[in-house]
């Protein structure tokens, strides 16, 4: 009987123990009876330490977990599975992310706000964030980099011709500095001179102009009337020439009573001289306008 009575509390001993055991297992991996789910697949560059059974996060609340990851074309395929209370939209968003400092990874999901659900039937590209192992990663070949920039400095640079060539560098712009002291030390009273010299032109120039400025609005009225008279001559002269030419042209075919008296060519090659001279005279006029109309500004 009282073997019997240990053999119990043995056997009640060890179930309470698998019941627990049991209950932990399930605390642990999170498992939810009831909830139903479904898969998403979705395509990445690059998805570094992540590998299956992984948690998937939709806001930082975990959704879901990794169920496979294959290579697909170029990318990474990885296929997961989430609760149907998480509604993909067009513009959600797909990263690998880093989780802590020891490279772990998991799926982070931004469901977006989009109209339209998302197609689920064609894989979406996701993105890739680097995390701490891979930043120090380049850490390290960048101070590789550093390294080997030093030694080629120090090969370059620690040689008795480069520190000779180095010195004589500083010697020379220390010379180039004294001497450039030297001479403005020298010529500092012309410096200052031609300084005061310029102040007191400029000073002189705007007492002249701002003493002549009526003078000088006058003059600018009178060369902008002398120009448009210029322009009304020109056009003259230019229908006069015309008309001589076409007097000319008409006598020489002898049409008219003038024609017919002057029908002469000694007189018809002075008309077409002169024709010719005016023509001179006005294009005289338009490239040297200054002969002809002088101005004067004070």
């Amino acid at each position: 009987m009282r073997d019997r009575t240990v053999e119990l509390r043995v056997g009640i001993v060890v179930l309470l123990a698998a019941i627990i055991f049991v209950w932990g297992i399930i605390w642990v991996k999170e498992y939810r009876f009831r909830q139903d789910r479904y898969t998403a697949s979705v395509l990445f560059p690059n998805v570094g330490a992540l590998d299956v059974g992984d948690p998937v996060t939709v806001l930082g609340v975990k959704k879901g977990e990794v169920e496979k990851i294959i290579l697909h074309q170029g990318y990474v395929l990885v296929t997961f599975n989430l609760t149907t209370d998480v509604e993909l939209k067009e513009d959600a968003r797909f990263t690998v992310m880093n989780i802590g400092l020891m490279g772990e990874r998991f799926v982070a999901i931004e469901p977006g706000h989009g109209e339209k659900p998302l197609d689920l039937s064609r894989p979406p590209l996701g993105y890739y964030d680097t995390g701490i192992p891979e930043v120090m990663g380049m850490m390290g070949q960048m101070v590789a980099e550093i390294r080997n920039l030093t030694g080629y400095l120090r090969g370059a640079l620690g040689t008795e011709w480069s520190e000779r060539k180095i010195k004589e560098s500083i010697d020379n712009v220390n010379q180039l500095s004294s001497d450039l002291a030297s001479l403005l030390n020298k010529n500092k009273a012309k410096i200052d001179k031609s300084i005061n010299d310029f102040l007191y032109a400029s000073s002189k120039l705007k007492e002249m102009v701002d003493r002549n400025e009526p003078k000088l609005d006058t003059t600018l009225s009178n060369f902008s009337y002398a120009s448009g008279r210029l322009e009304k001559i020109t056009s003259t002269l230019e229908d006069l020439s015309t008309s001589l030419k076409n007097v000319s042209e008409r006598v020489e075919k002898g049409e008219g009573t003038l024609g017919q008296l002057l029908n002469d060519e000694t007189l018809y090659q002075d008309l077409k001289r002169t024709t010719d001279s005016i023509d001179e005279l006005i294009k005289d006029i338009k490239e040297n306008p200054k002969r002809y109309f002088k101005f004067e500004l004070f």
